[in-house]
């Protein structure tokens, strides 16, 4: 990759971030982790008291969340690998991934309600447009607005979202979330960092990490949504 060859406007405008997984866990009903739930292992209680139609309800919203986390890091790659490379499939990657991140929060939404809603595209966004800044220093070799990305990231995604999703849910631990969130930015940051140094091997297994990371992220948020309301699963 000729690292003069600087993305365009339209191609950081479309650019966005960060794919999957571990299926094992998508298909685990009443399945959490420590990072998010209360309990960190199957949470048998529930499992036994499950009946077939609330067990599909609650498989539902798993395979929901994870493809959908699944898709977010495919997109993220792709859409990575054309802006910075200048492709011409830029704008409409760019575009499938914020549709994508509103499927998330449609997600969110169908749970805790519109305002729920447009607060987490409206945090979520941030991250996106933040990484397109972030990609683009890289390029440059601008480490200061590297760094002015992520702290952004951090101060106005990371903690903001923990803090809402907990104040949510009882069963999600704020701290434990703004961890996993975090770990999640730092394995898109160096997905980038090794597109722009040519580490296509390195890319490929950040890639394949950050799938398994995001489907327990995920997984683990449908099992204290189902642990919230057990009588809609």
């Amino acid at each position: 990759m000729d690292d003069s060859n600087k993305p365009s406007t339209k191609a950081k405008t479309a650019f966005t971030t960060g794919m999957v997984v571990m299926l094992i866990l998508g298909l685990l009903v009443g399945f959490g982790i420590t990072a998010i739930v209360e309990h960190s292992h199957y949470n048998k209680k529930l499992a036994a008291a499950t009946v077939p139609t609330s067990a599909t309800k609650a498989a539902d919203l798993r395979t929901t969340l994870v493809t959908l986390g699944i898709d977010h890091m495919t997109l993220t790659d792709q859409a990575v690998d054309a802006a910075l490379d200048g492709n011409a499939d830029a704008t409409a990657l760019g575009t499938s991934l914020y549709a994508n991140g509103n499927d998330i929060g449609a997600a969110v939404g169908s749970v805790y309600g519109a305002s729920a809603q447009k607060t987490f595209d409206a945090v979520w966004k941030i991250h996106l447009d933040q990484f397109v800044d972030y990609a683009v220093a890289d390029k440059e070799g601008n480490t200061a607005a590297m760094q002015t990305a992520l702290n952004t990231i951090q101060t106005q995604y990371t903690i903001p979202l923990s803090k809402y999703l907990a104040s949510a849910n009882p069963n999600i631990s704020e701290s434990a979330l703004q961890t996993e969130l975090s770990d999640h930015v730092a394995m898109t940051a160096t997905m980038i960092d090794d597109h722009v140094k040519g580490n296509y091997t390195a890319e490929a297994n950040e890639l394949s990490m950050a799938n398994t990371h995001i489907a327990t992220l995920f997984s683990g948020l449908s099992a204290a949504i189902v642990k919230q309301y057990p009588s809609k699963f």
